[in-house]
């Protein structure tokens, strides 16, 4: 039983040792490109007053006042978008799969009763 146990975590280990260069060797592409279109855009880190403002403007989306100010029309406009997101990400699923009505999922073992 102890024999099985080791073999098989021996095995479960020569197999992630495998896998350590390639998802190295990735991750070092990855990192360059990134930093490669980091500077290519000319991209920077947000300042403190960048960050402030962001601050700000969530504060002020979050005040509870301004909630209670909504009108039945606001309210129905959020709606009709929320539902048009809604159908995009339906769209999108449909599409995802490349079927009308669910996935085609196959069993992995067939039973036979």
């Amino acid at each position: 039983m102890s024999a099985k146990i080791v073999g098989s975590l021996q095995s479960t280990l020569s197999k992630l040792n495998a896998l350590q260069r390639p998802i190295v060797y990735n991750t070092k592409v990855a990192a360059e490109v990134a930093k490669q279109v980091y500077i290519k855009e000319g991209m920077s880190f947000p300042t403190g007053e960048q960050f402030s403002q962001a601050q700000q403007a969530i504060q002020k989306n979050l005040n509870l006042a301004a909630w209670k100010n909504l009108t039945v029309r606001d309210v129905a406009k959020g709606g009709v978008v929320a539902a048009e997101l809604y159908t995009f990400f339906l769209i999108g699923e449909i599409v995802g799969r490349r079927n009308l009505i669910g996935y085609d999922v196959k069993p992995a073992v067939e039973h036979a009763h």
